[in-house]
This record gives structure tokens, sequence and C-alpha cells, in this order.
């Protein structure tokens, strides 16, 4: 039997109740555990619902603030941590589903599927799903890039969604994450990519089982609203550089089907708010950064102090970008942090503008050949 749990902060306790009284009702369901940041309202309502809740459905809902574990900002990581220690030390129950509590099309099948995929002995089951072509820039980006040049011959680059908060665990695999100081560490939004990123050192099986009515959530305005998951994510592949990876996971990738009209169709962000990202606020810090950067890079990223430029930062523009970062980038530095972001920024417009606004099938396409390049090119130095 399953315990499943849904970290969360701040959502909107109505849907999150909703899917929490889905998860119960499933049949290899035992227990459901909301992890919340902290008593806000969301978790007041939650917290007056469970024992209604338990007494309905014949099995525990309960609810809890995640504790202090990690060492960098307190966040997901905590969360996602603070579960894996309750299902380990206080519970028996042999398997382990995560769900993010924002999923507004979340059903019974997320869960029969990851069971299903599970019962053929995978340590690991990933949920992946279309997404728009403009959505899931930090994955492609930074996350999928990252892995890329610095694992190519592992099957990180090839995990179609590492950062996805969707997937169930053994108890085994749960075992071995939180026994690896580098993931009980991660606190913020790295703790995906610690997630992933451990998974494969330690040799567990993996499962992505593909979820055609998608992850439907709500999605963003400028992209300043991804801002510290940005730098977080690419603080955690830079925490990671230098890790050989010896053991050889299993990896398994169920066939996609049909993407939605409304996917294929979507923008993942509001543009015009996004292009005066680029000019606003500069310091003298920040243009000093840039001496540090190949002459293209340095000579678009000083033209956008007056005018949004980004038609230079191409996939081979970026390349170079990312290596200085993953050389020189310090987290908890404002000037580091503001060119890391506006870096990503003239990448994420470059692609919009070059590959995303010529359809999905194109773009989807593109992005996959960028990884397949940047695995066979790999770090140049």
């Amino acid at each position: 039997m399953s315990l499943v749990v849904f970290p969360f902060k701040r959502e909107d306790p109505g849907n999150l109740l909703k899917n929490v009284k889905i998860a119960s009702a499933h049949p290899r369901v035992e227990e459901v555990l909301c992890v919340g940041f902290e008593e806000d309202d969301c978790f007041r309502t939650l917290a007056a619902a469970a024992p209604k809740l338990s007494k309905e459905q014949g099995k525990p809902v309960k609810v809890m603030v995640q504790e202090r574990l990690g060492e960098l900002r307190p966040g997901k990581g905590d969360g996602m941590n603070t579960a894996l220690r309750y299902f380990l030390e206080e519970t028996d129950h042999q398997r382990l589903h995560f769900y993010d509590a924002d999923i507004v099309s979340f059903s019974e099948e997320w869960i029969t599927k990851a069971e299903e995929a599970a019962d053929q002995g995978y340590d690991v089951v990933r949920h992946y799903f279309p997404r728009a072509s403009t959505d899931a820039m930090i994955t492609w980006f930074i996350t999928r890039t990252g892995f890329a040049l610095l694992w190519p011959k592992s099957v990180l680059p090839w995990i179609e969604q590492p950062l996805g908060g969707e997937l169930l665990l053994t108890r085994e695999a749960a075992r071995g994450l939180l026994a690896d100081h580098r993931v009980r560490r991660q606190s913020d939004w790295g703790i995906d990519t610690l997630y992933t990123f451990s998974m494969v050192k330690q040799g567990f099986s993996l499962y992505e089982t593909y979820m055609g009515v998608g992850k439907l959530h709500k999605l963003y305005g400028a992209l300043t609203d991804l801002k510290t998951m940005l730098v977080e994510c690419f603080a955690a592949i830079q925490s990671l550089r230098g890790i050989e990876l010896t053991e050889l996971s299993t990896h398994q990738v169920e066939f996609p089907g049909p993407v939605p009209p409304e996917v294929k169709e979507k923008l993942g962000y509001d543009l015009e708010r996004t292009l005066p990202l680029l000019c606003r606020d500069w310091t003298p810090e920040e243009e000093d950064l840039l001496a540090l950067f190949p002459p293209e890079v340095r000579a678009g990223m000083e033209a956008c102090r007056s005018f949004p430029k980004f038609s230079f930062m191409d996939e081979e523009a970026w390349r170079g970008a990312y290596e200085v970062l993953l050389d020189n980038f310090q987290l908890g530095q404002p000037h580091w942090e503001s060119l890391l972001f506006r870096l990503w920024v003239a990448r994420t417009l470059n692609y919009t503008a070059q590959h995303a606004l010529r359809g999905y099938d194109h773009a989807l396409y593109y992005l996959h050949q960028m990884i397949w390049r940047y695995a066979r090119l790999g770090l140049r130095r």
C-alpha cells in the first residue's frame, strides 16, 4: 500500500482538498499527507477538514508543517524531505507518491499509472506530460542543458521532466535519497534536481509514464516569477559538478500520445512584461562581471543596458555563457544572481523568437536536438 504526499505553500485550498479526496479514495492508497510550508489559511483549512475526510474515507488524512532539515533557503526541499522521513520512520507503507498541490487536472489515473509501472519492478516512476513550447524554460536551458554538458553519457540528459514534482518512490529508493547528505542539505527549489541526480547516481531503475491530460496549472506572468527557482536550480547543478556517475541506471520512457490543442497554442509567459527585464537596474558590479564571458555574449549583454537585445543568445552562445557560470556563479551574491537571470531571459527570448513562434512541433524537436548536440559536444574545458 502507498502514501500520497502533497507538499504545499499558499495554494487554493479548494483545489487541494479535491486532490486529497481523489487520492484518499484510490484503492492502492493507505494514507494521504499534506506537508505545508507554514500554518497559513490554506493549512488551517486543510487541518480543519482532515478529521472528516479521514472518517469518510476510512484511512488517515494528515496535515503537518514541514521540518527545518536542510542548510539552504527553507522551501520545497524541506517539505519533500520531511515527507521522506515521515514515510520511512512513521509508516510501513511500501510506496510513496509525490504530487504538486496546484494540479487542477489531477485524477486517479495519475496514481494508477504510477502503481502499474512500479508493479513491473521499477524503483522510481516519474510522470511526464505535454507542456507549452515556452513552458519549462528552466528545465530545458538550466537542468537538461547542465545534465547534457556535465554527464553526457548518463541517462540524466534524457529524463523528460527532471524537475517534475510528480513521482513514485519505492521504500528502497526513498531510503537511498534520505541517506544522501546532498539531498538532505537541499532545502530549496533545487530539491528536484538533487532527487533526480541521486536516483541516477545510486543506480535506481526509472520509468517515465506519460499523462496525456497534462498538468494543468497556473502559468506565469513576467519571467521574474521564476527568478528564485532559476537561481536555486542552477546552483543545484553547479554544486554537483565534478561528481562521477558510475552506476548504470535503467531508464524507460512510455511513448507519448497526441498533444492537446490548448497546450500547443499556449504561451508560457508574458512576453511584453519580460522584454524590459533585460534593460532595467543594471549595477556597475554586474557590468564588471561581463568581462568573464565570451566576446559575443559580453557585447550582446552590454547592448541590453539601453535596449532589449537577444538575437545573439543562440545555442552556442548559451553554451559558452553556461560554462562561465559553472566556473564563477556564486549563490547568494545579488549581482551574480541578477546576471544569471538576465542571461537566461535573453536565451529564453531568443528561443521563443527563433523556434517557438515557428510552431509547437518545430520547437519541441529543436529542444530535443539541442540537448543531443550538447551531450555530443560536452564541455569545452
